[in-house]
């Protein structure tokens, strides 16, 4: 390790990148095009960067590259746009002036009351100088913590070590004062920026906040920091505070590039009283990391036995490769990989949400993984999946939404690649539903492919980035391939304009569909080149 910390210098050699971090903690990073339009999440509204908020407009700006450098330009949008601080935008019906953008901006999408953000507000971080290797991870605050140490050092009294040569080895400190948490540079060599700016004494940080240390930034939520830190070779995991446990081998990290699922099923059939049966035939598709894929279909189309078959629970006649692994012939190895989460769920009643997942992570963690190590693990899940409050309460009391939630994180306690759900939005209210689906989009943004079985998919397809529809053939009662693609390819394709509608399109006209599954088998056959 050394000793002296390295000068850092702003340069900007790399493409440029968008940190976006949603108000609930999700972040998702884009590099940037050329010209990059911002606008709020909706099937009908086709921008290039898709931000899932009330309070964003549907064209609400841009940002452009000329001559190797970029501009940020508000397009009078409703609430304007903070950039560092400063608000942009809703000036008297014309377009502002672009503002040029430097490594380490940081935009916010606010309509604030007072010195409150909106519920939900959007940060997003410009970069050109970032480390190749890093995760994003959650660190708890409350009152009854006094202070948070960053540093390089090894020994001393920080609790979250930078592993970076440019980071001081005592570097700063987020600490409790008077009216509220506070961030101080304790003279490092680098300096500590907040929302931009170098700092020169301590500064409060309010809700949102950023903080940059080096190439690695920190965003303020008041219950929570939500930070980068360098995963190379063999760094050690990040301290946690005092009396808190340190984090697991198991912190979720970005999938390996390229980790696609590739489905190539021939036949899956059975047989029944010495005659074959065949359930599904023919269904080709390549699933890239970090996508959340929707599974819709007719009456008795095979969803399930479709799922079953991807994971290698029920083998078809086929191959299914993630990356350069086949499930099948390496299934013994892949199943560790796989999360799968069914209709009905195994909690145990008289057990809390915490010993509920203690004990999925004695279970699911590799055996040379410390108590210490599957303690924080838990923590941290408990965390991203938003059961804090309910940590010591019992199964049996908890609601329907959250009964699903701890179901997804018994899965989730092993960081798998695959997540598979089956109905899991099944007896719950919109609001509800839209908060589970929410989280399950916060797995796949950290690098995972997940796919899920839903019947209500109107009230959240916005948060899906491909569709599959399978159809029940009325030729040989054998389901098939009837779309793969976006939610607005799956409009345009089926002539619908929403997804209940598009199953409409295929389900038997006596269960009060279209009847026309044949039809869009036979399309979607001749739209793929297969005949």
């Amino acid at each position: 390790m050394l000793n002296k910390t390295v000068i850092h210098s702003d340069a900007a050699t790399k493409p440029a990148k968008l940190f976006i971090v949603e108000n609930n903690g999700a972040v998702s990073e884009r590099l940037l095009k050329n010209r990059n339009l911002l606008g709020r999440a909706a099937n009908d509204n086709p921008v290039d960067l898709q931000l899932n908020s009330p309070i964003v407009s549907r064209k609400h700006g841009e940002i452009v590259s000329l001559d190797g450098e970029y501009f940020y330009r508000d397009l009078m949008s409703t609430n304007g746009t903070y950039i560092n601080g400063k608000l942009y935008g809703r000036e008297g019906g014309k377009l502002r002036t672009a503002r040029k953008l430097i490594n380490g901006d940081v935009l916010h999408i606010d309509s604030k009351t007072g010195n409150k953000p909106h519920a939900h507000s959007i940060t997003m971080i410009f970069s050109t100088d970032y480390p190749d290797c890093v995760n994003w991870f959650s660190q708890p605050i409350n009152d009854t913590m006094a202070e948070i140490n960053i540093g390089r050092s090894s020994s001393g009294r920080q609790n979250l070590r930078l592993e970076h040569e440019m980071v001081s080895q005592n570097h700063a400190s987020f600490f409790l004062a008077r009216l509220g948490w506070a961030i101080i540079d304790h003279n490092s060599t680098n300096g500590v920026y907040v929302n931009g700016i170098k700092i020169t004494e301590p500064v409060y940080l309010r809700d949102n906040d950023v903080v940059r240390i080096v190439n690695m930034y920190f965003v303020y939520r008041c219950d929570r920091l939500i930070y980068q830190n360098v995963t190379i070779k063999q760094q050690q995991p990040a301290r946690a505070p005092a009396g808190v446990a340190q984090p697991s081998v198991h912190a979720p990290a970005q999938a390996p590039a390229g980790s696609q699922l590739f489905i190539h099923i021939t036949e899956r059939s059975v047989w029944q009283k010495f005659k074959k049966r065949t359930l599904l035939q023919n269904i080709n598709m390549t699933i890239n990391s970090g996508e959340m894929v929707m599974i819709l279909g007719g009456s008795g189309a095979g969803k399930t036995t479709f799922m079953n078959a991807v994971m290698g629970y029920e083998k078809a006649d086929g191959r299914i490769v993630h990356g350069t692994t086949d499930i099948y012939n390496d299934y013994e190895t892949m199943k560790y990989e796989i999360g799968y989460v069914p209709q009905q769920d195994l909690l145990r009643s008289s057990d809390t949400v915490y010993d509920t997942l203690a004990n999925a992570a004695e279970m699911k963690l590799p055996l040379a993984a410390t108590k210490q190590q599957r303690d924080w693990r838990v923590h941290e899940v408990i965390q991203q999946l938003g059961l804090s409050p309910e940590r010591e309460s019992l199964v049996s009391k908890l609601s329907g939404g959250q009964r699903k939630r701890l179901s997804i994180a018994v899965e989730f306690i092993a960081n798998p690649s695959l997540f598979f759900l089956d109905e899991p939005d099944s007896g719950l209210d919109g609001v509800m539903a839209m908060a589970l689906h929410e989280n399950l989009r916060f797995i796949a943004d950290t690098g995972k492919i997940v796919m899920v079985i839903t019947h209500s998919p109107d009230r959240i397809s916005k948060l899906y980035d491909k569709v599959i529809v399978l159809a029940k053939s009325s030729m040989d009662n054998c389901g098939y391939l009837a779309f793969y693609g976006s939610v607005n390819e799956a409009y345009r394709f089926f002539d619908a304009n929403s997804l209940e509608g598009v199953v409409k399109r295929i389900n038997r006209s006596d269960e009060g569909g279209d009847g026309k599954s044949d039809f869009y088998i036979d399309k979607y056959r001749k739209h793929t080149g297969q005949i």
